[in-house]
């Protein structure tokens, strides 16, 4: 069997001198960098690029319900929420 190593690094400083540090509230894996102390967690969330938000808002603007966007592109409620303030704040 074969087996392979990964080495994680800071993503601030690049050390390999890391060590794991608890959980965030989402349940996520947290290191801490031993050489500047940062914390951070190695495997982020997802993002999505400025095409993906375009083409989310243009479909909310077309009169689709936030519970189908929701179910159609598997973004949470809360994300289009954000979205849709900061898009309306930009536009005033």
């Amino acid at each position: 069997m074969i087996q392979e190593t990964v080495t994680y690094r800071c993503t601030r400083c690049g050390s390999e001198n890391i060590v794991r540090n608890g959980t965030t509230p989402y349940g996520k894996q947290q290191y801490k960098c031993k050489d500047c102390s940062r914390y951070s967690v190695l495997e982020p969330s997802v993002k999505y690029s400025e095409e993906d938000k375009a083409q989310i808002l243009a479909a909310y603007q077309e009169r689709s319900s936030m519970r189908g966007i929701q179910r159609i592109y598997g973004i949470s409620r809360k994300t289009l929420s954000k979205w849709l303030k900061k898009s309306q704040q930009g536009a005033n």
